[in-house]
């Protein structure tokens, strides 16, 4: 049913709408929850790379994104890589408390 939501909310408002980003925000983490992390990663990259687009990087939002792709990166044992989305979180969550 959640493919199916994403599908109809893609077709009818297109694939950046707020709508559309909710229902791929919620297949991810289904599809995580599942251990099909092939499938949920290009869903978790959709989101990040929307988030940024939409809200830009220091965004509370875009930080969750970058913590979600971590932990899917994380659980397919690519540690590396899900070390330096970690850091990037940080360095965004400092630069948004420099400002404050």
């Amino acid at each position: 049913l959640y493919r199916r939501a994403l599908a109809g909310r893609e077709k009818a408002l297109g694939a950046e709408h707020p709508d559309t980003l909710m229902s791929v925000n919620n297949l991810a983490p289904l599809l995580h929850d599942r251990n099909r992390l092939e499938e949920a990663e290009p869903l978790f990259r959709r989101a990040l790379a929307s988030c940024e687009k939409a809200l830009g990087a220091d965004h509370p939002d875009t930080m969750r994104a970058v913590n979600n792709l971590a932990s899917l990166l994380d659980a397919q044992g690519r540690l590396e890589e899900a070390s330096r989305s970690t850091a990037e979180r940080w360095r965004a969550t400092r630069r948004r408390w420099a400002r404050t």
